[in-house]
């Protein structure tokens, strides 16, 4: 089976205590040797490794000499090529890592709620994160300015989005990503989901505003509808990797298809002792059916109403789309497309350049 991403889970704790975080955040950690065995058996190709907790940088020392160990593997195979992905809280980076990430070409992406960070996210003790979280932005950048922000909104701070936004944009920040918060710690009622509409709405003249000329911001839950629009992508295929294309390995050493399923012993696909279980992820996999009204939807190819990591969170079904998602998933292809039919005409030439390169 040729693995295009690995993800190892190098612990379960967390330094932070977000309100919207569903994890347990138990004092577990990859073992260095369950790490060397996941790269030794699962990566066959051209691979992506992305490490994930928790906080993937409380284990930093186990990251810093996997890496090596992968690139180490990858120049004893003829045509294998690994990259490397870190999404961190921030917390723990410093100038000595970044130098590691930058020599060694890790792609870092900061979890970050902008306005809503101290309402959101605290740490472990109840403290407030922004003002370090804060600093450590700025030195990001400094390094590596394309850094991506992840941005969740909790539907009780909905009403900070576009603030949030010119707070990034006023950082230096080019890219933002950006998803609702869902799960029983959070109620996305209606009257929440208008101000989430309200915001968004702002958010699409400022995506114009700073799109014009040679002036760029991505921002990110746009541009994938537009980008895919544009070639032909299906949304799900192009950012759902369920199964065949993404494999996570749990502290222990055990397989789970996706993220969302880490420690769910009915998603349970393998271990590193018996492999993958071919049939168990078939069987997943033939669980996964598209819904009579999303089938008949005209917006079914830009929706992501397939994807088992969202549905599963939202309404503890693969294939049942949840209200929300769908009322998400019709708001920004309405924004986008109208942010799209402003932005591309040949007075905007870097706009287009960006939107048709491949």
């Amino acid at each position: 089976m040729k693995m295009q991403r690995l993800t190892l889970v190098m612990t379960h704790q967390c330094n932070f205590d977000c309100r919207y975080c569903l994890q347990k955040h138990e004092d577990k950690y990859m073992p260095i040797e369950t790490a060397m065995r996941a790269i030794d058996n699962l990566l066959t190709g051209s691979a992506q490794i992305s490490f994930y907790g928790g906080e993937p940088l409380l284990a930093r020392k186990e990251i810093e000499f996997l890496v090596q160990y992968a690139q180490q593997k990858t120049r004893t195979i003829s045509g294998m090529k690994v990259t490397f992905e870190i999404t961190t809280n921030g917390l723990l980076l410093d100038e000595e890592f970044l130098a590691f990430a930058k020599k060694n070409h890790i792609l870092l992406a900061l979890s970050h709620d902008g306005l809503a960070q101290d309402l959101s996210r605290v740490d472990r003790g109840g403290r407030t994160t922004s003002e370090v979280v804060d600093r450590k932005l700025e030195m990001l950048l400094r390094v590596f300015p394309e850094t991506i922000i992840m941005m969740t909104v909790h539907p009780d701070h909905a009403d900070k989005i576009a603030d949030s936004i010119c707070f990034f944009r006023e950082k230096g920040v080019r890219s933002v990503s950006l998803v609702p918060a869902h799960g029983e710690r959070v109620d996305w009622t209606e009257e929440r989901f208008s101000v989430l509409r309200r915001e968004l709405e702002k958010v699409e003249k400022l995506y114009e505003k700073w799109n014009r000329g040679d002036d760029i911001f991505r921002f990110l839950p746009f541009e994938n509808k537009i980008r895919n629009y544009i070639r032909g992508r299906d949304a799900d295929n192009r950012l759902c990797h369920f199964g065949g294309h993404k494999m996570m390995v749990d502290v222990d050493g055990k397989f789970y298809p996706c993220t969302h399923f880490i420690g769910r012993d009915d998603f349970l696909v393998g271990d590193l002792e018996t492999g993958i279980d071919e049939k168990k992820l078939s069987s997943l996999e033939s669980q996964r059916i598209e819904e009579k009204n999303c089938s008949e939807c005209v917006l079914r190819p830009r929706c992501r109403h397939m994807c088992a990591c969202a549905n599963h969170g939202h309404t503890g079904s693969m294939s049942l789309v949840s209200a929300l998602q769908c009322e998400y998933e019709k708001l920004t292809i309405e924004l986008a497309d109208q942010a799209a039919q402003n932005l591309l005409s040949a007075e905007n030439p870097r706009f287009m350049e960006r939107m048709y390169k491949e």
